[in-house]
């Protein structure tokens, strides 16, 4: 069988090193002690200490590998090829720490990919360089998507945020599009700007079926004219001014309308 296994970090994983692929070393070392005991536990924080070490050269030992306490690219791959077959992981598995602002390696990568083809779909998310890098624009994605699927909007990936972006890029990639659960932010009206403005212009462009709207956060006289057309078709005041009773139209129609 095969598995989708992680990306290897492209150096080897040694003492000293930090990051979510030290996370990871650990927590899959740690559940397949649980299954085989010559094996050791390490604790996942994501730091490479002694205690990783030790529980790498007793998996390196028990797989006839050069016990050298390292993970070079043939550890790593007979580490996730036994997590994998152990317990069906992946790529999408979290490391078991939180990403973010600052990190940097292949999970952040993975993360960057699966918010671009969610932003692809759900535009007022944004796009970003998938290079590796969690820095503003990829922590500005991550609160924008968060706002918009019922989550704390705080812009790190921790177990939540991480399983969220796997589903729903997940059920992107079957033909499915979850729906957002965008709470009302406060009176929008021309001259306002955010993310807020952001969200409303990509659920009106999916209503209107082209791109009629720049998704860039300002609330400028195109967005008004946008606003009070799915004002009148849907039977309120066409001001031109989204208040509670606009917003809680808008979310269930647009979710409607990306079924």
């Amino acid at each position: 069988m095969q598995y989708d296994i992680p990306t290897y970090p492209g150096a080897a994983l040694r003492t000293g090193s930090a990051g979510s692929e030290v996370a990871r070393v650990q927590k899959y070392l740690s559940a397949l002690a649980a299954l085989s005991e010559p094996l050791l536990s390490a604790r996942v924080d994501g730091r490479y200490g002694a205690d990783t070490r030790r529980a790498v050269r007793a998996f390196q030992t028990q797989q006839g590998l050069a016990a050298d306490g390292e993970v070079g690219p043939v550890t790593w791959a007979a580490l996730m090829e036994a997590y994998g077959r152990a317990f069906g992981g992946g790529a999408d598995t979290n490391p078991g720490v939180t990403l973010r602002a600052g990190a940097r390696g292949q999970d952040v990568r993975q993360m960057q990919r699966h918010l671009n083809t969610i932003a692809s779909v759900y535009t007022g998310v944004g796009s970003a360089s998938a290079d590796g890098r969690f820095g503003d624009a990829t922590a500005g994605q991550v609160r924008r998507f968060q706002r918009q699927f019922g989550l704390s909007a705080d812009g790190v990936i921790g177990p939540a945020t991480w399983a969220a972006i796997t589903r729903v890029a997940a059920a992107l990639k079957q033909g499915q599009r979850p729906h957002v659960f965008t709470p009302y932010p406060g009176t929008l009206r021309e001259g306002s700007s955010g993310d807020a403005v952001r969200f409303l212009q990509s659920y009106l462009n999916r209503l209107h079926g082209t791109p009629l709207l720049a998704v860039d956060g300002r609330f400028g006289a195109a967005t008004k004219q946008a606003v009070k057309g799915f004002q009148t078709n849907s039977g309120l005041t066409a001001d031109g001014i989204v208040g509670r009773a606009t917003w809680e139209k808008l979310i269930p129609l647009y979710n409607a309308a990306n079924v």
